[in-house]
This record gives structure tokens, sequence and C-alpha cells, in this order.
């Protein structure tokens, strides 16, 4: 019992952790300075991507490639696209795509 309650505290208090929090709050702060219907689209593949995460790991790969994602909806945001120009008419299947690409293991590569 003491590891279990040791690696909890390691998680809770490391400084790893405080830097991630912040550098979600970041990427968040991103989203939210994206046009509306891009906001509305990343939000969609965040939560979809992100019930497929299956520990730690897969959760920060995941998040690494939102952040590709998201620098992706800026730099075509900026260029006047339309979101839709950017991932298609089906975003569940870009999600799913972009599922495949994350190289660790999510609750999808262990189905």
């Amino acid at each position: 019992m003491g590891n279990i309650f040791s690696t909890l505290k390691d998680l809770v208090t490391g400084a790893g952790w405080k830097e991630e929090k912040a550098e979600y709050k970041r990427y968040k702060k991103r989203i939210h300075a994206l046009p509306r219907d891009y906001q509305i689209v990343m939000n969609e593949i965040e939560n979809y991507l992100l019930t497929f995460a299956s520990d730690t790991n897969s959760t920060m790969a995941i998040l690494k490639a939102l952040t590709d994602v998201l620098g992706l909806f800026e730099s075509n945001a900026k260029e006047g696209k339309d979101v839709l120009d950017v991932v298609g008419q089906d975003v569940g299947g870009f999600s799913d795509d972009l599922l495949h690409e994350i190289p660790v293991k999510t609750c999808m590569s262990i189905a």
C-alpha cells in the first residue's frame, strides 16, 4: 500500500506535473484564440481522442497529436481557410485516422 501512495504523491507533487498543467492551460488558451468554427471542431476532436486514453503515456501522446493539429488549425485559420477544408467533411474519420497514427497504446489499439 505504501508504494501506491508514494507513486500518487510523486505524480501530484512532481515538478513535471506543474509544467504539464501549465502547458495544457497554454494549449487551451490557443484553442480559445481560434475562430469559433475551428474551436468547435478542435474540441470535438479532443473529446473524441481523449476517450481512448488508456494511461498517462497515451494521454500525453494524444495531447501531443492534438497540439500538432492545433498548429495546423492556427496556420490555416490565419490563411482564412474553412476548417472543413482542412479536416474534410468527415471530422470523425479525420479523428480516427489521427488516433491510428498515435505511437502508443490507446484503448483503440488494445481492442
